[in-house]
C-alpha cells in the first residue's frame, strides 16, 4: 500500500504544480493587456460576463496540459484557435498576439515536463508556429470581411446616387 500512496501524493503534487504554472502563465498573459482591461479580465470570474478571461483560462490550461503531456494536435488546435482568434481581433501586433506562448519558457521547469530541455523548447516552438499560422488565417478572414463590407457600402452609395439622379431629372 505504501507505493500507491506515494504515487497518489506525487500526482497531487504535480497537479498542484501544474495549477501554479497555469496561474503564472495566465498572469503573464493578462499583463499583455492594457491596465484598465487587465483589472476586469483578472477580477471578473463569471464566464458569461468575462468571456475573454474564461477563454484565456480554458485555452491556456489545455495548452499547458498538452505541452507537458501528449502534445495531441487534435486538442491543441481548437484551444489555440480560440485564443488566437480572440487576440487577432484585438489591438495586438502578430508577435504580441502569439508571444504569450513563449512566456511558458520562463515558467516551466524543463526537468519537470518529462522530456529533455530541447523537447520542451521544440514543443513550445511548434505551438507558437501553429499559433502564428492560425493568427494569419484569422487576419485574412478579417480583411476579407472588411473588403466585402466596403464593396457593399460602395454598392449602396452607388444605388443611392442613381436614385438621386433619377429623382432630379
Amino acid at each position: 500500500m505504501e507505493p500507491n500512496l506515494d504515487k497518489v501524493e506525487l500526482m497531487a503534487t504535480l497537479a498542484e504544480l501544474k495549477e501554479a504554472f497555469l496561474e503564472k502563465w495566465l498572469e503573464q498573459t493578462l499583463a499583455t493587456y492594457p491596465r484598465q482591461t487587465l483589472r476586469f479580465l483578472h477580477g471578473e470570474k463569471d464566464r458569461f460576463r468575462n468571456p475573454v478571461g474564461h477563454t484565456l483560462r480554458e485555452g491556456l490550461a489545455t495548452l499547458l496540459d498538452e505541452i507537458t503531456g501528449e502534445m495531441d494536435l487534435a486538442k491543441i488546435r481548437p484551444a489555440l484557435e480560440s485564443l488566437v482568434r480572440l487576440r487577432a481581433v484585438q489591438d495586438f501586433t502578430p508577435s504580441q498576439a502569439v508571444g504569450f506562448i513563449y512566456l511558458l519558457r520562463d515558467i516551466l521547469p524543463e526537468d519537470l515536463v518529462g522530456g529533455s530541455p530541447p523537447d520542451v523548447q521544440r514543443r513550445i516552438d511548434e505551438t507558437a508556429l501553429l499559433a502564428f499560422d492560425l493568427f494569419m488565417k484569422c487576419r485574412e478572414e478579417i480583411y476579407e470581411i472588411k473588403g466585402r463590407e466596403a464593396q457593399r457600402e460602395v454598392y449602396v452609395l452607388e444605388r443611392l446616387r442613381q436614385r438621386a439622379q433619377g429623382d432630379g431629372l
